[in-house]
């Protein structure tokens, strides 16, 4: 019994002095900081002229955008404030008046139609707010549930598939 114990103390021993040679419960080890150097995006790569042909934010502005001035709810909606490269998911109140916001990448807009980020050239922003009312539509918003196809429908050529060669 007496062996077992002074084996159990040299292990304890050892650990012990393993844990203080590497000292990391006595000192954690502290994330080196280092100062970062933001690279600034190469905008010769988008296509057109950038601040001119579309918006370039870091990060989403304050707007007067609010999330009780739209149609449907739960939605999302362009922020044509911002040239639409911001746009606005409003649901149920928890993200404060302007729902929860969101950024495309520079050279891209929100395009309304489709409830996705675009490249500039492919959208409108100034027609956004007209069909902020695609929201409303269960078939173009993302958020309302899909039907499921009927399984059981004659149509429905279960385990069946077409290959053209």
């Amino acid at each position: 019994m007496l062996s077992l114990s002074l084996m159990l103390l040299v292990l304890g021993a050892a650990v012990a002095i393993e844990v203080q040679k590497f000292g990391y419960l006595f000192n954690p080890p502290q994330p080196e900081h280092h100062q970062r150097h933001e690279e600034k995006q190469d905008l010769n790569k988008i296509p057109g002229v950038a601040g001119v042909d579309y918006p370039i934010y870091h990060e989403v502005p304050h707007t007067q955008f609010s999330c009780h001035n739209v149609p449907a709810v739960p939605g999302m909606y362009a922020n044509v404030e911002t040239g639409c490269q911001a746009y606005h998911v409003c649901h149920d109140g928890r993200e404060g008046h302007q729902g929860a916001k969101f950024l495309c990448t520079n050279g891209t807009i929100f395009n309304q139609k489709e409830f996705a980020c675009d490249w500039w050239y492919n959208v409108k922003c100034e027609e956004a707010l007209s069909l902020y009312h695609l929201n409303a539509d269960p078939e173009h918003n993302p958020y309302f549930p899909k039907k499921k196809p009927d399984l059981n429908h004659p149509d429905h050529d279960a385990g069946h598939f077409l290959i053209e060669a």
